[in-house]
Formats: C-alpha cells, structure tokens, sequence
C-alpha cells in the first residue's frame, strides 16, 4: 500500500460518492460545485471552466449518438500522446474527421483537478487497476501497475510531473529508429512550441505560448529548499531548471516543473484536446472500448466498439492510431491477430501478422517506497506533494543519470515497509527512483476475451545490476536526508533507521520496490525486422495502422514518461500532417 499511514480523510468515501453522482448526471454542476469547495477540493474561481466543461460533455454526447459508419481517422485512446496527437491532428486537418475513443469517463471528478489528492485516482473508477505478478526478483510481491482511464490518461491522474527526455534518450531513439527526427535537436524544437513555460526564459530551451502550461513548483514546500541546500552543502549540482540544461548533461538537482495553473491540474487533455472538442470534424467517444481492430486481409479496415450502447463496428478510412500505453496497446494488437503465433495459437486466436516482440521489453521505472523521517512539526504538503527532485548516476561511467530521486511530503512507503516501520501520518519521503532498468518483463493476453485485462510479468529487479543501482540511490537519499542542511525537518529517521549492507540491502530493496506507473516499449520502434514499428509509427506487416504512445519506446525515457509521451503524439501529428 501507498501512503500507508495517511488519514482516512484523505481517501473521503464521501467524496468518492459525490464524484460519482455528478459523473452518473445525478448531481447537477451547482451541486458539484458546492460540495467540491465545501471539501475543499475545488476552488469555486472554476465555475467558468465548469460551464464551459458542461457545453463541450453536452455536445460531444449529442454527436455519440449518431455516430457516423466511417471516419477518416480513428485515434484510440486519450492520454498524453492520444490528445497531443488529435490536438494537432484536428487543427492541421480541419476537413479530416476524427473519432477519439476513450475507455474511461470525463475528467470532471475533483480528485483529477486539485493536483493536491492526486494519489486518490489510484485504484478508483479512473485507474486499469492492473498489477504486475508476483515475481521472486521482488521478494513474491504483486505491485500495482497504475494508469490512467479517464480522458487524459496518466496526464489527469499523475503526480503533475513534467520532465523532458535526456539528450541520450532520444538519441538512441533516433539511432534504433534510423530516423534523425527522433533525435535530441528535432525533439528540443517541438518542445520550444508546445510549452508555455512560466519560469525564467530561456531561447534554447524552453518555449512560451504553446498549449502545455509548466511551471516551477509555485511556493513550495519548505522541505523542497532545504532538500536543494542539502544537495548543494554535499557537493551535488543544483541547477535554475529540472529540464533545460539538465537534459545535456550529467543531471543535478531542482525544484520541479509541474502543469498546475492556478492550483489545477493542466492536463494534457486540458492542453490539447478541449481546444478543438467544438470543431465538427472531432468526435470523442467516452465509457467506450475498443475490443478488436477490423480486417481487409492485413489491411485495418476500422475498430470493433462496445459499451453501454452495445457493440458496433466504425470503419477508418485512412488511418487507425493506437494510443492506449504500454498495457492495452499490445494487448489490442494480441487480441487482433498481430504478435507471437504461438501465444496466439493458446488462445484460438488466428494470425494476421506474426510479431513475436509484441508485448516484450516491458519496462516502467521503480520508485523504491522505504526512506522515510518523522519531522518536528507536521506542514500539510503543498502543489501535488513533490516538489523538487534531482537526477544522479549510481556508476560515474554511465552516458546519462539512471537514477532519480524525489522528495515526497507524504509517507510514501511500500506494503511491506509500511507494515515492518509504521511511519506516523505526518511522515515524509525520499525516494530513490531507477528510470533507466536493464531489467525486462512482459505483457501476455490472459484470454482472447477482450473484457479480461492481460498478464503483466514485469520482472521487476530481475537484472542484478538493478539491485545495485537503486541501493546506490537508497545510500544517496538517506545522506541527503539526514545531512546538517535537512535538521530543521528531522526529529528521527523512520526507515530503514541505519546504514544497510549485504543481503538486509538487498532485501530492502526488493521489499521497498514499487513503480513510477510508467508503462513502456512493448511495440518498440527499430528498423530490425523484429521492431513492431518503423520510424513513421507504422504497425510492419499490416497497412493503415500506427502506434503512437510509450509502447514504441526503444528504450524507456530515464524521466516521468508524460512529457515523452506528448513529445510522442506531437511527432506522430507532424508526419501525418
């Protein structure tokens, strides 16, 4: 369990339940509203976004019922990438229709627009609730594999996190994909106009005007400042930005860059999507999944729908794009004939294309839940409770940092740390995170029924050089924690209390491991024959369908994936554009 020791007001039932009357229409938006600030959730200045949500819910629901046979293009899915893409999609072709199908419902539960209760999405109606398998590399634990469903994804349920790639990152992108659009340079210039950055300009990196409102963390936690003295009294860079600079070289340290705009989540949906939601070419289907890809031979003909409506099919007339995350977008490709044949011979699932690597290379970062201190004086946490952060790297001849630590003002702990240490509510965290993991797991179909959710075998820690880099983490963040600079905010170290080593290291790790819910590259690109995808994001072995969404990463981006992700739609918009 997260945030073990939290108090159950956190986690209100009440709430839940008013969140739920208002999305089921038994609560109407002044209600909304009105219980909203009364649990101190929503700030009443959002009624204007309220009304203008209402028109945009009342006439996408108008158009889904009477939804045309075909659509030009038919986008599946709503997070990061899905709305970047439909965002630009729809400005650039305003004569080309577009169906946007999302599994999840609308973004209008509290819980999504104060970024501050974050973490009661997880495990919700708005969450796949899918949980990676017990694995002996993580000491027998399941762990919970969070994402997003609701319109925004991960973007309406995340930690507000916005961090662009290393240089290295997407280098290697471009390198395994043979197409130098992938790279550093190209990927820094759709950056300069999707942002509207908020902080100190600067020409190179950062851009302003564009949809994608960041900002620094706005008057942060004290933790935060002093978590950056501490840093800077130990020898470790700390840097104006967490993105800019930071992406070139060997990481560093400082205040976050997070999408709350007046103290709401600015979603990716927000960003892109609900700006042409009014155009008549755009349609957005929600509570809706799609079950099977349609076939003319191996060319995709359109999508199988179902829902409270029943099933139907829609046909695409030019392209269908996958954007459902590392989860769902193979398990499509699975359920629709393209992966391993034998895996789909298990389940009496005839091929159309044989792709052995769907569903391989699963990655997702590890944020080891188990450093935790007791403060003297308790101080709510502010924005969405982290709010600095710094990249380091466990070997000093690696090419980029693989490590990252992040400061939490919650009692952030894993089920078997929070049973074994019981760290009091007021409690907060340092966290060692691995984003750059060698090991590898995978995504199977647990049956050929659409309706049953996959096998996740991540694998978690089952390389060796894993244990070894996130211990290196671990001994960081406690020297951090526990330095002069951070006295003010000790009375004592909760866990693990005292220098660890040997196997009680090990199993520290194991039994503290949880994720960061960053799902990726289980249709990776390459220009090998076994990539699922090529560099324009075509399906190989099949016509008229693309992936755009972090299954197609080569290689998991060493930072929280939504900023990637964007990048992701942005680049599959500009190709069909």
């Amino acid at each position: 369990m997260i945030f073990p020791s939290l108090p159950p007001s956190a986690c209100d039932d009440v709430l839940e339940r008013m969140e739920r009357a208002y999305l089921g229409g038994r609560l109407s938006r002044r209600g909304f509203m009105q219980a909203a600030v009364a649990a101190g959730v929503m700030s009443s200045s959002l009624s204007a976004w309220a009304d203008q949500l209402e028109a945009i819910r009342a006439n996408q629901n108008q158009r889904a019922k009477s939804l045309q046979p075909k659509y030009d293009y038919i986008v599946v899915g709503t997070g990061s990438a899905g709305s970047a893409l439909v965002g630009r999609l729809a400005a650039a072709k305003p004569n080309a229709t577009i169906l946007v199908v999302e599994a999840g419902d609308w973004d209008t539960a509290p819980s999504v627009l104060n970024p501050g209760v974050w973490f009661t999405n997880l495990g919700s109606e708005r969450d796949w609730q899918d949980v990676a398998i017990p694995a002996t590399s993580t000491n027998g634990r399941a762990i919970p594999e969070h994402m997003g469903k609701v319109v925004g994804g991960g973007s309406s349920i995340n930690a507000t996190i916005w961090a662009r790639p290393f240089k290295n990152d997407l280098d290697h992108w471009a390198s395994e994909s043979g197409d130098a659009k992938w790279g550093y340079e190209h990927g820094l210039s759709i950056y300069r106009r999707m942002e509207n950055w908020q902080g100190k300009p600067d020409a190179r990196y950062r851009g302003k005007g564009g949809p994608v409102w960041c900002q620094p963390a706005n008057n942060p936690h004290p933790l935060a400042p002093a978590m950056l003295n501490a840093c800077r009294s130990l020898g470790m860079p700390v840097l104006d930005d967490l993105n800019g600079r930071r992406e070139e070289g060997a990481g560093g340290f400082a205040l976050m860059n997070q999408i709350i705009r007046d103290g709401q989540r600015q979603s990716m949906a927000r960003s892109y999507l609900y700006p042409v939601l009014a155009q008549k070419n755009v349609t957005l289907l929600v509570k809706t999944h799609v079950d099977r890809l349609m076939f003319a031979g191996t060319r995709v003909t359109g999508v199988q729908l179902s829902g409270a409506a029943g099933t139907r099919s829609i046909q695409a007339g030019s392209e269908v794009i996958l954007c459902s995350g590392g989860i769902n977008t193979p398990k499509l490709l699975m359920l629709s004939g393209i992966g391993n044949e034998a895996h789909l011979r298990e389940h009496q699932i005839k091929t159309v294309v044989h792709s052995p690597d769907v569903g391989e290379h699963f990655q997702d970062h590890l944020l080891h839940g188990g450093c935790l201190w007791e403060p003297r004086e308790h101080m709510p946490h502010r924005n969405s409770a982290a709010n600095a952060s710094g990249f380091i790297k466990s070997d000093a001849s690696l090419a980029a940092p693989d490590l990252n630590l992040v400061q939490i003002e919650l009692p952030y702990a894993s089920d078997v740390v929070g049973k074994q240490f019981t760290p009091p509510n007021t409690s907060w965290a340092l966290c060692a995170g691995l984003v750059a993991p060698k090991s590898r797991g995978a995504v199977r179909l647990r049956s050929a029924n659409a309706a049953d959710r996959p096998i996740v075998d991540a694998r978690f820690l089952s390389h060796p050089d894993d244990v070894k880099a996130l211990a290196h983490g671990i001994e960081v963040a406690r020297e951090i924690g526990n330095s002069a600079a951070m006295r003010d905010f000790v009375k004592r170290e909760v866990a693990p209390g005292r220098k660890l080593s040997g196997k009680e290291m090990e199993d520290f790790v194991r039994n503290g491991a949880t994720t960061y819910f960053h799902q990726a590259g289980t249709c990776r690109m390459g220009k090998d024959d076994k990539a699922v995808v090529d560099a324009q994001l075509r399906v190989k072995g099949v016509q008229n369908l693309r992936i755009a969404d972090s299954s197609i990463m080569p290689r998991i981006a060493a930072v929280a994936t939504m900023a990637s992700c964007a990048l992701i739609g942005e680049r599959m918009a500009e190709i069909l554009s």
